[in-house]
């Protein structure tokens, strides 16, 4: 039976070199099973040669955006000259439009194939294909019906299992149903027919190239000058900081964009620990940690090990992706060791994200009561930020709020110190800063004339005792 099929394929392709030969316009697929045949031969030649003159075969290779565009040049070269010397004729494409043809092979076999528009789109944040003939993308903040399908369900299998290989991963029916991986630096999650019955599914996160600044957060009112420069103080002051919103809300950009501009302003070293890179910190001397997963314990490093070894590298911040799971015992041992440890988490609300940690801690040491993992959180963790895409109004940081540990009445304590005000529609500055974190962050270097503006003066002290 397999002989067969191989035969058919082999007496499909000599009808179609036939009429390329004959200058025939050629269909679609007729045309890229000729391109697919001449370009496995050329990219075989041309590994051949790279192995013999090449005497880096141990270098490690950074698939980011700037491999991705030496790749589309590199076969862009190669699909030219099949193209033009093998005089390949496409309805549809003939004439002025061949170069149209001969950027969507490019797309075809070394970028997105048809998500090639998605990835150009400023606009687009995120892609949903459903099923092959069935995509979605969230542009400017709404899921709309993109103008493109896949060609049938294998296309969509093929060019799935590509990025799967680009990305070192795998997809199948049996051990690899639901894969998360990253392709050219963007995160994405596929899932099989397995655990989706519909079809094959693939969900991406873009992430832009050119970070996001500060300023330009400022800009779009995601916060002001004022929550910038009080974030700014607790950053530099070594604080810990649970930047916390729900999926989409943007945390992971304004984090990135403050940890670049203040980190880098204090030059101290900071450590990054993730399980899939997304912060990409601009600081020269930041050392960035990425988890290996693996079926085999001994040759798996989760993250929680990688925020240990991050404890013993002399770090003055250790900068955690997202916590999710049990490295939160990790990562809240690196804020009670005084190491500044700041991390996002998903979560709607301060008392949501504390509830959360304690639930996670418990994962990690689950003999331990709650009453003491929540003495042990609401001691280390010093500040929660939360950050909403809310609808008609767009990203803000709707509260910051200072956590303290009552040991009189043992229990957690949450004081909001700024929020945005829904009806007044700006932020406000709601309380002030404990003398606990003011002490910390006087002993951190933080000037005494800079804390005083956000202190409790001695006589609301009074008021409150």
């Amino acid at each position: 039976m397999e002989n067969d099929f191989h035969s058919f394929r082999k007496q499909i392709a000599q009808v179609n070199r036939q009429k390329q030969d004959n200058g025939a316009l050629l269909d679609y697929d007729e045309a890229i099973e000729i391109i697919q045949g001449e370009l496995k031969e050329k990219l075989g030649t041309a590994m051949e040669v790279n192995q013999q003159t090449s005497s880096k075969k141990d270098e490690i290779v950074i698939k980011d955006k700037e491999y991705l565009r030496r790749k589309k040049s590199t076969y862009r070269q190669l699909l030219t000259e099949i193209i033009f010397s093998k005089n390949i004729r496409v309805r549809g494409y003939d004439g002025e439009k061949t170069n149209d043809f001969l950027e969507e092979m490019v797309g075809e076999f070394a970028g997105y194939s048809v998500l090639e528009n998605a990835f150009a789109d400023p606009e687009i944040s995120d892609i949903y294909v459903i099923d092959w003939k069935t995509i979605y993308v969230e542009k400017g903040g709404t899921n709309v019906k993109y103008q493109k399908t896949f060609r049938s369900p294998k296309h969509f299998k093929d060019t799935l299992e590509r990025f799967m290989r680009e990305a070192g991963k795998e997809i199948n029916l049996g051990d690899k149903k639901i894969v998360d991986f990253e392709l050219y630096q963007d995160r994405g999650c596929a899932t099989s027919p397995s655990v989706s019955p519909r079809d094959y599914s693939l969900t991406l996160r873009k992430h832009a190239e050119d970070h996001i600044t500060r300023e330009q957060l400022i800009g779009w009112n995601v916060l002001t000058e004022q929550i910038s420069d009080f974030l700014g103080m607790l950053i530099v002051g070594e604080c810990n900081i649970i930047y916390a919103g729900l999926t989409g809300s943007g945390k992971t950009t304004t984090i990135r964009a403050l940890l670049d501009h203040y980190v880098t302003k204090a030059n101290k070293r900071m450590l990054v620990c993730e399980d899939t890179q997304e912060l990409f910190p601009k600081n020269d001397h930041t050392l960035e940690l990425v988890s290996v997963k693996s079926d085999d314990k001994a040759q798996a490093v989760p993250l929680g090990k990688l925020i240990i070894t991050a404890l013993r590298l002399k770090p003055k911040y250790i900068v955690v992706g997202e916590v999710r799971g049990e490295e939160a015992e990790a990562a809240v041992e690196g804020m009670e060791t005084g190491h500044s440890t700041i991390f996002t988490m998903h979560g709607g609300n301060p008392w949501n994200i504390v509830n959360r940690l304690v639930t996670k801690y418990l994962m990690a040491m689950p003999t331990l009561g709650i009453d003491v993992v929540e003495r042990i959180i609401g001691s280390a963790v010093d500040y929660v930020a939360i950050q909403d895409n809310i609808p008609g109004v767009g990203r803000k940081i709707t509260s910051i709020c200072e956590v303290n540990y009552d040991f009189t009445n043992k229990r957690v304590d949450i004081k909001t110190i700024f929020r945005y005000d829904f009806r007044k529609k700006d932020f406000v500055l709601e309380g002030k800063i404990s003398q606990d974190k003011v002490d910390k962050m006087l002993r951190r270097g933080i000037p005494l004339e800079e804390l005083e503006k956000w202190m409790e003066k001695p006589e609301e002290l009074a008021k409150t005792a």
